[in-house]
């Protein structure tokens, strides 16, 4: 009897745990955090079941339905005629963050557009809310007209309409099958990276972030929005754009302070 407890105890923890430790993001491409600073250990934001953790936009309960599920430890959002009068909205998590590290995994739909925001916070005051953040732009590059405006600021990986990744360092998949991304924050320094590669880098409040701000639809000549993305925290959003598209992993790993 016990080998056969033992056995069905290790699935178990391996169904727990599986999203998290994940060949598909190496640690090898972020050694040089892990080697100054200090790391936690992957922590999946897909709960085995329901959305425990995240919030609609400005927090409070999610509707029940939704257009937004948790199905088989995957996270989904719907636009179909069965969803069609679910209430929809964003999806942000309950907690802030400040530096580290989110693997995630997606299944786009044809012409998909979606995203996951970061730094994300509102910028309005009073009865003003204007929610903005960062974002690592989801797109269909292969059915969508944005894959190829404004020199890539509205592609895939991009960081939404102020920097293009690098084309000659993206691969990305077309729509039914699945891309993988990471979002490194580390005070100023932001990475994109797109199916195992780095695909954008920059520093926020740089020569040229400030150029890209200036020419963007987050030019600091909107008082409102001034400062935009150098909050040092900020919630994480998965966006609703109107369009179906599944996330199979979403890990985080919070980078804490230097080592000794």
């Amino acid at each position: 009897m016990f080998p056969k407890f033992a056995c069905f105890l290790l699935l178990l923890i391996a169904c727990c745990f599986s999203g998290v430790a994940d060949e598909r993001f190496p640690d090898s491409d972020i050694q040089w955090i892990l080697d100054q600073y200090q790391v936690s250990e992957p922590e999946s934001l897909i709960p085995i079941k329901g959305l425990a953790g995240w919030t609609k936009q400005g927090g409070g309960k999610l509707s029940n339905p939704s257009k937004w599920s948790n199905q088989g430890g995957k996270i989904l959002f719907e636009r179909s005629d069965r969803t069609r009068r679910f209430p929809g909205g964003a999806l942000v998590t309950a907690k802030q963050y400040t530096n580290f590290v989110l693997d995630f995994a997606w299944i786009a739909t044809k012409g998909c557009n979606s995203g996951i925001k970061y730094r994300f916070k509102n910028f309005g005051e009073g009865w003003i809310s204007r929610w903005l953040g960062c974002e690592y732009q989801i797109l269909d590059d292969f059915n969508k007209d944005e894959g190829s405006r404004d020199d890539g600021q509205w592609s895939a990986a991009a960081l939404y309409n102020v920097f293009a990744p690098d084309k000659a360092q993206k691969t990305l998949n077309p729509f039914g099958e699945v891309n993988t991304g990471r979002i490194v924050v580390l005070d100023n320094h932001i990475e994109h990276w797109l199916n195992g590669k780095k695909v954008l880098e920059c520093e926020v409040g740089s020569e040229a972030w400030k150029k890209a701000i200036a020419q963007s639809k987050f030019s600091e000549e909107d008082a409102n929005i001034k400062g935009f993305g150098e909050n040092p925290a900020g919630f994480l959003m998965l966006q609703d754009h109107g369009d179906s598209i599944t996330f199979e992993k979403i890990a985080i790993r919070e980078i804490g302070p230097k080592k000794n």
